[in-house]
């Protein structure tokens, strides 16, 4: 069997500790979003919470970023992975959205500037 080789990742993730809504049929409640991925994030449920939360299929509204449809993958006690259903297009403007609010980055205009001599 050949070894499997490891995915490489399109999409950076990065790494947050926010309150965000978890809105299931059941649920509607606050959680930590502790990263986020234009594929999907993994977000820690309080203990209550956990102990009644089965939902595979929820929305996740993220300030400044909206509402995203979310399907559970896996769960770890209060831990859960999530992969986000989105078209090609939407996952490229998340994409997009979460490089503007969350890299590190200097912008770009500003960091060549400040380089510059002045004449």
């Amino acid at each position: 069997m050949a070894p499997q080789l490891a995915k490489k990742r399109v999409f950076a993730r990065y790494d947050t500790d926010v309150p965000v809504t978890l809105t299931s049929s059941e649920l509607r409640i606050v959680v930590r979003l502790l990263s986020i991925s234009p594929n999907g994030a993994l977000i820690r449920l309080d203990r209550l919470s956990a102990k009644f939360f089965d939902d595979v299929v929820f929305l996740l509204e993220i300030n400044g970023i909206g509402k995203i449809k979310a399907n559970k993958r896996w769960r770890r006690d209060a831990d859960v992975g999530v992969r986000f259903d989105l078209s090609d297009a939407d996952r490229a403007r998340l994409a997009d959205r979460l490089a503007n609010r969350l890299s590190r980055r200097p912008p770009q205009g500003n960091a060549m500037s400040a380089q510059m001599p002045h004449p």
